[in-house]
């Protein structure tokens, strides 16, 4: 028997109060629970302006099922111990609420996008890009000289510069940003004579780069007729947000990487949509493409996925697309390949890539589960597994990897590659809720609401590394940056802006609803989601934001041409 249409909007927003109750002790972990509370609102604003909604597609619902059991799985500890009958009726009372929000927003998104867009005619797209770009690269250089002279640099960033000034590369840093990076400390150098301004003369470049891919993201924006209040919130994201600021002085590969992700989504879009001059924009497609496939190790793969899609679904319509996404994706296969074959380039160690395999095992390991004699012994070739039980943390791989796997032993891997295969597929079989419960915690970050974790260092360290130095630090500078920073870092209402999980949902969602319109351009977002993908099957850590950067820059622009781009 069906319930009367009042019913059933009271049952659903009975529901998704339970589901914003049953979620409250969130506020009390490190979780953001603002996330949920801004969704759960939303799905109550959208189920009452759903009143008269039609019959929705199987997509909508197989989202809503998928965002209900994400919010579920992510926050499990709720619902321990199982056994419990409250925690059973909680669990299925939250699945329930949590379809009706994933629900009611996709459908309301899907009947009334997109929004209505200034249809009068942007004359001057020139002077939007300029003007954005010299406002950011100005904010940018200030906190460079000002602030973090000469530049913001970690481990990894050692290990970079270290390999420049050695000659001894490897891959692990990617080979072909570490060459990016030694095109402008080498002229540094060459021009001042020291590696403090080397190093500067590189983040310089950096600071251009990403003013100048932030603002052709807003001039596209600015070209389809979003509103100018819109522009300005783009804007805020871009040049003035924190994490944005910082990356612009820090020496990390995923920083060029993310911004060629936008660069790339950026350029597509004006492709796809016939937006400002073709060459323009085949040159901006082919720096991104090529930044993608190059920057990052998962990055040629995603891709590889572009081009699988355009040839199944537009190989009619796009062929020239199709043939240069071909020539860039077997140039930049070539430079990772053979190239690095040729100059004798270390691989990167293939234990990298199996970082959540290993942490399934490791949890297996650490509740003293059963092992075989013959598993035993297999594992032992290669862990130190009583060490492996004191150092196992449930939200990244890094001390089983560094502190207990015995890393001369990576041809026994490979010699022994089936052995390893059996006796992972073997435990898991057992072991079940251990290698759910491992993946889970060591991948929600990138599907889940969003947790408090760190996004770039706070402070650079002052002993000299390599002749690099922090210095030259003005207090005004530094103290406004500071201040600056708490106010955006500090209100839980601006937690959502931090959250990689939400940017997910967000990009998910928006490519789901411009795949149901039929409108093209949910292909610019299928990069994205290929590398989150990645996080889901081999992340290290479980909520780095820097490895959702370009994630973190593309759902902006994926949303504003969802809410305003012309159907076409």
């Amino acid at each position: 028997m069906k319930l009367d249409k009042k019913y059933r909007i009271l049952l659903q927003g009975a529901l998704i109060f339970v589901w914003l109750t049953d979620l409250s002790p969130l506020t009390q972990t490190d979780t953001y629970y603002s996330v949920y509370l801004l969704c759960g609102l939303a799905g109550l604003a959208c189920l009452l302006a759903n009143r008269r909604q039609e019959k929705q597609p199987l997509a909508v619902k197989i989202f809503a099922g998928l965002f209900s059991l994400a919010v579920v799985m992510g926050n499990y500890e709720l619902y321990q111990p199982f056994y419990a009958l409250q925690n059973k009726l909680n669990l299925v009372l939250d699945l329930a609420g949590g379809y009706c929000v994933g629900f009611q927003v996709l459908s309301a998104m899907l009947c009334r996008l997109p929004l209505r867009r200034d249809a009068r005619e942007r004359k001057h797209p020139a002077a939007v890009f300029w003007c954005v770009f010299a406002v950011i690269a100005v904010i940018d250089l200030l906190y460079l000289f000002g602030a973090r002279y000469p530049g913001v640099l970690t481990t990894d960033s050692y290990s970079t510069v270290s390999q420049i000034l050695n000659g001894n590369y490897n891959n692990t840093m990617p080979f072909w940003h570490t060459m990016l990076v030694q095109v402008f400390v080498k002229i540094g150098l060459a021009i001042f004579g020291e590696i403090n301004r080397a190093v500067a003369f590189y983040h310089v470049f950096q600071i251009f780069f990403l003013a100048a891919v932030f603002a052709y993201a807003i001039m596209t924006l600015y070209q389809i007729g979003v509103p100018r209040l819109c522009l300005g919130a783009v804007f805020f994201v871009y040049g003035l947000l924190p994490y944005n600021i910082v990356y612009s002085v820090t020496l990390w590969k995923d920083i060029p990487f993310g911004a060629s992700a936008l660069l790339l989504a950026t350029a597509f879009y004006r492709l796809l949509k016939s937006v400002g001059k073709p060459l323009p924009n085949w040159v901006t497609f082919v720096l991104g493409a090529l930044g993608v496939s190059l920057l990052r190790t998962n990055g040629w793969f995603a891709m590889l996925a572009v081009l699988v899609l355009l040839a199944v679904l537009m190989h009619k319509e796009h062929k020239k697309l199709l043939w240069v996404l071909t020539g860039v994706l077997a140039v930049s296969w070539v430079m990772i390949n053979p190239v690095l074959w040729l100059l004798k380039v270390p691989k990167t160690n293939i234990v990298e890539a199996f970082a959540v395999p290993m942490q399934q095992i490791a949890r297996v390991v650490t509740q003293e589960r059963e092992l075989k004699p013959e598993e035993e012994a297999l594992l032992s070739e290669i862990f130190n597994l009583e060490k492996m039980k004191e150092v196992y943390d449930p939200q990244t791989v890094d001390p089983v990897k560094f502190e207990t796997f015995q890393y001369g032993k990576t041809d026994y891997i490979q010699t022994h590659k089936w052995e390893y295969l059996r006796l992972y597929l073997s435990l898991g079989a057992r072991y079940p809720a251990d290698y759910g419960k491992a993946w889970v915690e060591e991948t929600r970050g990138y599907w889940n609401g969003g947790y408090f974790y760190w996004i770039y260092p706070a402070r650079s360290s002052q002993t000299p590394v390599m002749g690099i130095v922090h210095s030259g630090e003005n207090r005004i500078v530094t103290a406004a940056f500071g201040a600056w920073f708490r106010a955006l870092e500090k209100p839980a209402a601006l937690e959502p802006l931090y959250s990689i999980g939400l940017q997910v949902w967000i990009l998910a969602a928006c490519c789901l609803i411009n795949a149901l319109k039929k409108n093209r351009q949910w292909l610019i977002g299928v990069p994205a989601l290929v590398l989150v993908a990645g996080l889901w099957l081999g992340t290290p850590v479980y909520s780095e934001f820097r490895y959702a950067y370009p994630i973190i820059l593309t759902a902006p622009l994926v949303l504003m041409t969802t809410l305003y781009s012309p159907e076409k």
